[in-house]
């Protein structure tokens, strides 16, 4: 029998030492109690800090089956102001309707017969057989769709910059699950908006922060007094 002998020569390894530092992003910026989400984002590969927006999908429209009037309303479709939830129509009479929006804001009336054009929704609501009376209702449902990076020329919803990126997320081979931040202070510095938002600085445009604002969302800049302790 053959012994096959193999050659083992010194140890390349040495002992050593190490140091690494943790720095943080300095994205969070106060004590305000974060409120965080979970979602979908769309399309993109955005960073930590990303403005993101979300879009709006489809309307769909029903009829109360209490209705009296078995007239019908079409041709939905989203204005550049859209916001996603239900919006409501009541009839005041045979011929007109009032209109609310998501969040119980009055919005203008529409008119039976008449094309309704709104910043928020358009659409149509059409007489039947039988006339409308007071209290037959419709709604219509805009559900919400995906995250995507909020830009302030968009018209499908995310346009109102409504939640921050909480962790690194690539999207570019389909939507994926995220978390964001819904509520909390940032520091103006450490977001990453587009740049429809405006020129990357140290004071970030006021549309934006305001904008964020309506949200819970507050940025702020490093020259903010110190939170009370």
């Amino acid at each position: 029998m053959t012994l096959t002998v193999n050659q083992i020569g010194d140890n390349p390894q040495q002992p050593g030492i190490y140091a690494e530092s943790y720095i943080p992003d300095q994205l969070i910026a106060g004590n305000l109690k974060l409120v965080t989400g979970n979602g979908t984002l769309g399309s993109g590969t955005l960073q930590r800090g990303a403005i993101l927006g979300l879009q709006s999908g489809t309307p769909v429209a029903a009829a109360a089956a209490t209705n009296t009037g078995n007239g019908t309303i079409g041709s939905i479709t989203k204005g550049a102001d859209v916001q996603p939830g239900v919006y409501t129509l009541v009839a005041t009479s045979a011929t007109n309707f009032t209109v609310a929006a998501p969040d119980g804001g009055a919005m203008p009336n529409a008119t039976v017969g008449t094309a309704y054009v709104g910043a928020n929704l358009n659409f149509t609501i059409t007489a039947g057989g039988t006339a409308f009376v007071a209290g037959d209702e419709f709604t219509i449902t805009v559900p919400a769709g995906n995250y995507v990076l909020s830009k302030a020329t968009a018209t499908d919803g995310s346009e109102l910059p409504s939640a921050i990126l909480a962790d690194y997320a690539d999207a570019s081979g389909g939507a994926v699950a995220i978390g964001v931040y819904l509520m909390g202070e940032f520091n103006q510095n450490a977001i990453l908006p587009d740049a429809s938002w405006g020129a990357t600085s140290a004071q970030w445009a006021p549309p934006l922060a305001q904008a964020m604002r309506q949200f819970g969302i507050f940025l702020k800049a490093v020259q903010t007094a110190t939170d009370p302790t």
